[in-house]
């Protein structure tokens, strides 16, 4: 296994936090119609978004680029995807994290195929190395994010325990 890059646990209270500011900026500058989140790591942030936006319609494009932590494949892979229609729609793209924007790349350009009016991306962390930026973010990272929906995922991957209770960690194995 190639050596992991350093690690950064988020907390559930860490994402609300930058959720909520990030919402704060996108009411001053931007009127999504839709949500539609990157899956999977998108999912639980284009969730709350939709609380905090009080949007009710939420799509999801499924692209794969990871194979493990620190290894991708050649290019991104649309698995699969569910949109309403989203012809002359504002859209408000969502992930949790942008590393090398290649994904939220082709979920941009799969979004405009479809008719979309206007784009905008929003994503929790950028890597510092991105050669993108989203449109809404929290923070600049060089470490690996680890979210609170994916803590049994990076455990197993990485075979040690993360800064959770124990009770969660029992789960995992």
């Amino acid at each position: 296994m190639a050596e992991k890059p350093p690690l950064k646990y988020v907390s559930w209270e860490d994402i609300h936090k930058a959720l909520a500011v990030l919402s704060g900026r996108v009411r001053k500058t931007f009127r999504p119609e839709i949500l539609v989140a990157i899956a999977k790591g998108g999912y639980i942030p284009a969730r709350i978004l939709s609380d905090l936006l009080n949007i009710n319609e939420i799509g999801f494009v499924e692209i794969k680029f990871y194979k493990e932590i620190g290894k991708t494949r050649e290019k991104p892979v649309v698995y699969q995807f569910s949109l309403k229609n989203i012809e002359g729609r504002n859209i408000l793209l969502v992930d949790d994290v942008v590393d090398s924007a290649r994904t939220m790349q082709t979920a941009t350009n799969l979004l405009s195929n479809f008719g979309a009016r206007e784009i905008r991306s929003l994503a929790i962390y950028v890597k510092k190395w991105s050669p993108l930026l989203p449109d809404y973010y929290w923070e600049v990272s060089d470490k690996w994010i680890v979210f609170p929906w994916e803590v049994c995922e990076t455990t197993r991957e990485l075979g040690t325990d993360l800064p959770v209770g124990k009770d969660i960690l029992e789960y995992c194995r």
